[in-house]
């Protein structure tokens, strides 16, 4: 007697959730991504080798109180492992929705993050560690019937190699009459990656199967603003406006090579018998041993004013007439000086780019 095994590729998930009912709501989840699941004769491969949970508990309240008109109180939490029980992604999430009396809303979140592989970090090598991390975050909005709408927001977090995440941004929208609106929404984030890939190079040892993969931490700060404008003149003739002003920069520090497969340690240049020189044009010049290579600088420091100007015309039924005038201005700073937000409202006075264009549409009636 004989036998022949197949091996089988598959994709399951499956949900369960209780969605209706006053006060206690929830929902689990389970999904199986065979290592063998391929999916590119579809043009689509997001991953594959995979595992998943995830659960959610909720509790809300809906029927207004003295100091509430509704609010929602949740906890959940997703985990992902491969086929070979690595962890590959995992958190625990709380939020807490109100609304108030006056229509005004605030949520409150928080989440932790588990120590993970992560298999795209090397961009084709092994499998990277993730640290462990937090964050936090909140935002209030006003009421969204108001001719004068806005909202403020802000996020924490903190990783335990050193990572930083902060982020603040605001929304204003004025509506004072029917013909037009105005909506600002400024924002900054700054953000701490101690594990940003920089380059694979060859030479290295035999716990990262000969290659150097090399990280580094990244400093980044940006600012934004998006400015929207909208006229209307008349039903069939309006203008409309879009700019956002932006400056962002990136400073490296503390380059190294995983150390290895699995691992998050690196072995930092400067340091374990390996010295680094910084050359006139910014690159690092890296001695180890015998070996000497240099990596490119590759901090940063841009700015840019992109935005558009439409008038739309209906001259007559279904046929339109498009006039756009189109901005894209550009210009770097000094690579490694961080960015600031007088950099940003400088962007407007920068060089660049002016395009026109007119489009045009005619209806022809069959009648």
């Amino acid at each position: 007697m004989s036998s022949t095994f197949i091996n089988a590729f598959y994709l399951w998930h499956t949900t369960i959730e209780r969605a209706n009912a006053r006060h206690w709501l929830w929902e689990a989840s389970v999904g199986f991504d065979s290592p063998e699941f391929e999916t590119n004769d579809l043009g689509r491969l997001t991953n594959a080798d995979g595992v998943e949970t995830s659960a959610q508990l909720e509790y809300r309240e809906t029927v207004p109180g003295s100091w509430y008109r509704g609010y929602a109180f949740q906890v959940g939490q997703d985990n992902e492992w491969n086929f070979a029980g690595e962890r590959q992604s995992g958190s625990i999430e709380a939020g807490l929705e109100v609304e108030w009396p006056n229509f005004w809303s605030t949520e409150v979140g928080a989440s932790l993050d588990f120590r993970s592989q992560d298999m795209r970090l090397t961009r084709g090598g092994p499998s990277m560690e993730r640290p462990r991390g937090w964050s936090t975050e909140v935002e209030v909005e006003s009421t969204n019937t108001s001719r004068i709408r806005g909202d403020v927001s802000a996020e924490y977090g903190r990783s335990e190699d050193g990572g930083l995440e902060f982020s603040a941004g605001a929304g204003i929208t004025l509506q004072p009459g029917s013909r037009w609106q105005l909506s600002i929404g400024p924002e900054y984030e700054r953000e701490v990656d101690t594990q940003q890939y920089v380059e694979t190079r060859v030479g290295g040892t035999d716990a990262t199967f000969g290659s150097r993969y090399i990280f580094g931490h990244i400093d980044r700060s940006t600012y934004a603003t998006e400015i929207r404008l909208n006229y209307t003149f008349q039903p069939d003739l309006t203008l409309e406006f879009y700019g956002e002003p932006f400056a962002a920069s990136g400073r490296y520090a503390r380059l190294g090579e995983l150390t290895a497969a699995r691992a998050r340690a690196l072995r930092t240049y400067g340091t374990d018998g390996t010295t680094v020189t910084i050359l006139e044009d910014g690159q690092r010049l890296v001695t180890d041993g015998a070996e000497r290579f240099t990596l490119d600088n590759e901090d940063f420091n841009v700015r840019s004013f992109r935005s558009n100007v439409v008038l739309r015309w209906e001259w007559r039924p279904g046929s339109l007439l498009y006039l756009v005038w189109q901005q894209d201005r550009e210009a770097e700073g000094p690579p490694g000086a961080r960015s600031t937000l007088g950099d940003m409202f400088s962007s407007l006075g920068t060089r660049g780019d002016h395009f026109f264009a007119i489009k045009a549409t005619f209806w022809v009636s069959g009648s």
